[in-house]
């Protein structure tokens, strides 16, 4: 598979050099030239195959200038022996309806089933094409703790990971700033998400990959992540699928989970809508329903994760502020969205505990409340994190709630992380330091 600019159509190139340059000479992301569905006996003699197999059938198709050896050491290492259950977990809910768990990783969230072979992948390349790594993560929740975690034992990488300020939930923050291994960088930003991408997009442009150094983002404007989660969308929609196509319900934040569940479809696997779920801050709900491309002040709500404004992937569908209806009737043959206000989230936190006896995540919430209200069959909910992690916000609702997880003991872990005000010079001379 080859890869070009969203902008730049002639600029095309293959895997390992997009993956170097994260972003295109025009500043813009990266996406296939071309998607072409699979054979369906291709697809449907994967139904059986256990997940890594699965995988790695995938892998060969989007990863061309990769060893096969290498793809296959790559997908058993990060996944044979991290995840306490398996890779994901698909349980059958109310109204013969599903939800898929990507949580099962270390850290407890969908964050690590690309994060882990994305660490690794750095081992590999690092040694193979003698480079040092400097990774630059910003993270609304979950992809700050995943990143540390997957990269904190790999020798010539360094990891400057970014979260803002009060905007993440405590054990959310914890989770990323209790690691000690000193090429780990935490830096707390006095802004929100947005704020911190912004600032992480300009270091870009001031410091340049050269022979020995790669500057590298593991966010999900990179390609990689975005093919690690497309291969779990293929992988449960064909678990399920019994003659019906499967709509997924998908918490949304920064849009990398709902474009790999569109990838899928393009490939040709057994899915009909992708459900983005957002909560107060609405830009996929406008957009997609109404062709409105509307940049509304950030708020602060209880699902963090998704605290986004405008989602930096939704430009690898769109190119422009708006669609001509022609396109945007293609887009919504594959796309639906709901909005779940915040006081919404928080009254049925406790409803599905007391109906079904269960607690969700917040994130997970805006599926089951969406769900619940189109009342429909054949869905698929994606939960992404753990209650555990909501556990002062989740308190404040519910005071009696229990919590049984060990997660707890991190409160007593000092943490290690640097609080910058939104002055880019005085961040960037920190950073530069570190790298010497």
């Amino acid at each position: 598979m080859f890869y070009n600019s969203i902008k730049n159509k002639l600029n095309i190139k293959n895997f390992i050099d997009i993956f170097f340059s994260n972003l295109s000479k025009d500043k813009n992301l990266y996406f296939p030239v071309k998607i072409s569905k699979l054979n369906k006996k291709f697809i449907f003699s994967l139904k059986n195959l256990n997940y890594n197999n699965f995988a790695f059938s995938l892998l060969r198709i989007f990863l061309k200038d990769l060893e096969e050896e290498d793809i296959y050491r790559l997908i058993n290492i990060s996944y044979s022996s991290n995840f306490f259950d398996n890779v994901i977990k698909i349980d059958k809910i109310f109204n013969n309806n599903y939800l898929l768990n990507l949580n099962n990783g270390p850290t407890l969230t969908f964050k690590d089933i690309a994060m882990i072979p994305l660490g690794n992948l750095l081992k590999l390349l690092s040694l193979k094409y003698k480079k040092k790594f400097i990774v630059f993560c910003t993270t609304s929740g979950d992809t700050g703790a995943s990143a540390n975690n997957s990269l904190k034992n790999i020798r010539e990488t360094k990891i400057f990971t970014f979260h803002p300020f009060n905007m993440i939930s405590n054990i959310q923050r914890k989770q990323m700033t209790i690691f000690k291994n000193k090429n780990i960088f935490n830096i707390s930003i006095l802004g929100n998400f947005d704020i911190s991408q912004y600032l992480i997009k300009k270091i870009f442009e001031k410091i340049n990959n050269n022979k020995k150094i790669n500057l590298i983002s593991v966010n999900s404007i990179n390609w990689f992540r975005i093919i690690m989660q497309v291969i779990y969308y293929c992988y449960s929609s064909l678990k399920i699928y019994d003659f019906k196509k499967i709509n997924f319900l998908i918490p949304s934040g920064n849009f990398g989970n709902a474009l790999s569940a569109f990838i899928a479809k393009l490939l040709g696997f057994p899915i009909e809508k992708i459900i983005t779920c957002t909560n107060d801050n609405y830009f996929l709900d406008n957009f997609i329903k109404n062709n409105n491309y509307l940049n509304l002040p950030l708020k602060k709500t209880i699902t963090p994760s998704i605290d986004i404004s405008i989602p930096s992937n939704f430009s690898r569908i769109i190119n422009s502020n708006f669609l001509k209806k022609y396109e945007m009737n293609y887009l919504n043959k594959s796309f639906y969205s709901d909005k779940i206000y915040n006081k919404n989230i928080i009254n049925s936190i406790e409803y599905f505990y007391n109906m079904y006896n269960k607690l969700y995540d917040p994130h997970t919430i805006t599926c089951l409340s969406s769900l619940k209200k189109e009342n429909k069959k054949e869905n698929m909910v994606v939960s992404t994190s753990y209650p555990i992690k909501f556990i002062f916000s989740i308190k404040k609702i519910m005071p009696n709630i229990k919590f049984t997880n060990n997660l707890k003991k991190i409160f007593f872990i000092k943490e290690k992380y640097k609080i910058f005000s939104q002055n880019f010079f005085v961040l960037i001379n920190f950073i530069k330091k570190c790298i010497i």
